[in-house]
C-alpha cells in the first residue's frame, strides 16, 4: 500500500514509508502474554531484548527528518534482527569418534 501512495504522490515529491516492527515491548504485549513470556522472549532474540517503543519512535523520526529525504516508497524493518535469527548457526553436536 504505502509503494502504491509513494507512487502516487512521486510526482509532488512528497515520502511514503512504512515502518515494520519486531516484537515490541508495549503495555499490550506484556497484559497479553504476561512478564515473563516477554522478559525470556526477548532473551532468545538476536539483539538480547525486545524493542522499545522509542526504537520505533527514532525510526519515525528519522523518516521524518531531512536525513531520509531521498527514501520513498519502502518499509524500514525495525526488529533488532529478528528476521535473521533463522541465520544465526545452531551448534551442532560433536562428531562421533570412529568406531573400530
Amino acid at each position: 500500500m504505502a509503494e502504491t501512495i509513494a507512487a502516487e504522490l512521486l510526482s509532488h515529491r512528497i515520502n511514503v514509508n512504512t515502518i515494520e516492527p519486531g516484537w515490541i515491548d508495549t503495555p499490550g504485549e506484556r497484559a497479553t502474554f504476561g512478564d515473563a513470556a516477554v522478559s525470556g522472549g526477548g532473551a532468545a532474540l538476536p539483539w538480547g531484548r525486545l524493542g522499545s517503543i522509542h526504537d520505533i519512535g527514532k525510526a519515525a523520526v528519522f523518516l521524518c527528518s531531512a536525513d531520509a529525504d531521498y527514501i520513498t516508497g519502502t518499509s524500514l524493518l525495525v526488529d533488532g534482527g529478528l528476521w535473521l535469527k533463522a541465520a544465526i548457526p545452531v551448534a551442532s553436536p560433536p562428531p562421533s569418534a570412529p568406531t573400530s
